[in-house]
């Protein structure tokens, strides 16, 4: 496999950038990496908003999403709603003090997106669309069959 291929797939050099674009982020609110992450999830998932759905993604264990979900909750940028229908279930809903947070954090990502996809058409950015949900398919099915 080509080098290049592979560094893309592992995310390594995006990771760094992505840590560097929110540095000015994590120091004003206090906040770590993971956190950002899952208000972002958060603020993107809809009703797929428990600790159970965060772990779903595999980037997380369920000992650092606990973590972060109770450093939030005493930070006031989630509570946390108990499910009517199942008391197990508990969903973790944003604040507006979040709302703020994540609208920086997606201006971020937004400023990178551009950075990274300079010069790539929209043709080309629709190929690699497609390619990346089908390899992330592959992941997946793969992960479940091993």
């Amino acid at each position: 496999m080509d080098w290049m291929l592979e560094g893309l797939l592992q995310g390594t050099q995006f990771q760094t950038l992505y840590n560097r674009k929110i540095e000015t982020l994590r120091e004003e609110y206090h906040l770590r990496k993971i956190d950002i992450d899952i208000l972002y999830f958060l603020y993107k998932s809809g009703e797929h908003n428990t600790s159970k759905d965060i772990c779903s993604l595999n980037l997380f264990n369920k000992g650092h999403i606990s973590q972060s979900v109770d450093r939030m909750v005493k930070q006031q940028l989630i509570h946390t709603i108990q499910d009517e229908e199942d008391r197990r279930c508990v969903h973790l809903v944003l604040t507006e003090k979040a709302v703020g947070i994540i609208g920086k954090a997606t201006e971020l990502r937004n400023q990178m997106y551009n950075m990274i996809l300079k010069g790539v058409t929209e043709e080309e950015r629709q190929v690699l669309l497609q390619v990346s949900r089908k390899v992330n398919q592959n992941i997946r099915d793969a992960l479940r069959n091993s």
